[in-house]
């Protein structure tokens, strides 16, 4: 048989005489011979965050549409194994999202992609700015997830958001808000260097309605969606500057606001009193994250006054306990403080009364 009769290039010299045959056998060769031609383009797959970047060779279907909504999803073809859901794939200069289940038919994987309209920033819990690439669509037919007893609604736009399935995505609370303007590019283009924070612009702003990160999951692979509803602009709502770069962020605190910020401690106690020749009174530390979660810490206790040594002292895991026996010491007082390592020190004024 002459070399120009065979169907594809292999790895193989001679064929069984069968053509169905063969081309079971030599399917995926075929695709990888397709892959290097002209009906193949170059494309970069990505992870969440965009920091690992994988080229590959893959065949677009779908690129010549009749309708807008059409228009803006694409079927790829790769070879098996190469990408899953949730995936970013960057194809000519804009990002698209593997959304449904990738799949093979034991010669080519298949994936649907959604194009990446709008690049959605946020602060996570411990004040990190989070940025990720996402699919936007009109949702104003659907469930909102909530109900209401207001008698109107200033603002009722409703949008669909497809995100990955990272850990920061699914970490996304109830009522979330973002930026979501394309204004903001063109307010960017006013603002002088100098300028750190600007929220007197008008902007669209959006909170979490509902949050579907289970009913597209694929074990190993999957997205999440949101219902976002659109909402009135809160005054702190604007342009921020944070490490040298801007961003269109919601519900920045105020920089007095610092006790949200910070690391911070708690002395408790029943009442900040002392009973001279009675039981010892028990005073308790409490430590607290910068979002106010009570967590573990280390205690350091310090007593401010000039008759330390007549006092009894222990130290019992997170708490002090304190006893006098001394009438000299009656109505007197001093300063409780607590403090550990990077925490804000708490004070409290106690006092030594007598028993009635």
């Amino acid at each position: 048989m002459a070399q120009e009769w065979y169907l594809m290039n292999t790895n193989h010299d001679t064929v069984s005489g069968f053509e169905t045959e063969d081309f079971e056998n030599f399917a995926k060769d075929g695709f990888e011979e397709a892959l290097q031609s002209a009906m193949a383009e170059s494309v970069e797959i990505c992870n969440y965050d965009l920091t690992e970047r994988t080229p590959a060779r893959v065949i677009m279907n779908g690129k010549v549409q009749d309708t807008k909504l059409n228009s803006i999803s694409r079927q790829m073809l790769f070879p098996i194994g190469l990408c899953r859901a949730g995936q970013y794939v960057y194809y000519k200069e804009r990002y698209w999202i593997i959304v449904g289940l990738e799949d093979d038919n034991g010669i080519y994987g298949k994936a649907v992609l959604a194009l990446c309209n709008y690049y959605i920033t946020w602060l996570n819990d411990r004040k990190q700015i989070v940025q990720r690439w996402a699919n936007i669509t009109s949702a104003s037919q659907y469930n909102t997830g909530e109900t209401s007893d207001q008698y109107a609604f200033i603002r009722t736009d409703q949008l669909l958001l497809i995100m990955p399935n990272d850990d920061e995505c699914i970490a996304l609370p109830h009522r979330k808000r973002f930026v979501i303007d394309k204004r903001c590019k063109l307010y960017e283009k006013s603002f002088s260097p100098d300028v750190t924070v600007d929220t007197s612009k008008p902007l669209i702003t959006y909170f979490i309605t509902r949050t579907d990160n289970v009913l597209y999951d694929y074990q190993k692979s999957g997205h999440s969606e949101y219902m976002i509803t659109q909402e009135e602009q809160h005054d702190n709502d604007g342009y921020y500057v944070i490490d040298g770069k801007g961003y269109w962020l919601c519900d920045i605190p105020a920089e007095n606001d610092d006790k949200t910020n910070s690391l911070s401690c708690e002395i408790v106690c029943e009442e900040p009193v002392i009973y001279n020749g009675l039981e010892p009174s028990v005073f308790l530390a409490k430590f607290y994250d910068e979002a106010g979660k009570e967590i573990a810490a280390s205690p350091q206790w310090s007593i401010n006054c000039d008759f330390k040594n007549d006092l009894d002292i222990q130290y019992i895991d997170n708490s002090i306990s304190i006893s006098v026996n001394n009438e000299k010491l009656l109505n007197k007082s001093f300063e409780l403080s607590l403090s550990a390592f990077e925490y804000e020190t708490a004070k409290l004024v106690v006092t030594i009364k007598g028993f009635l």
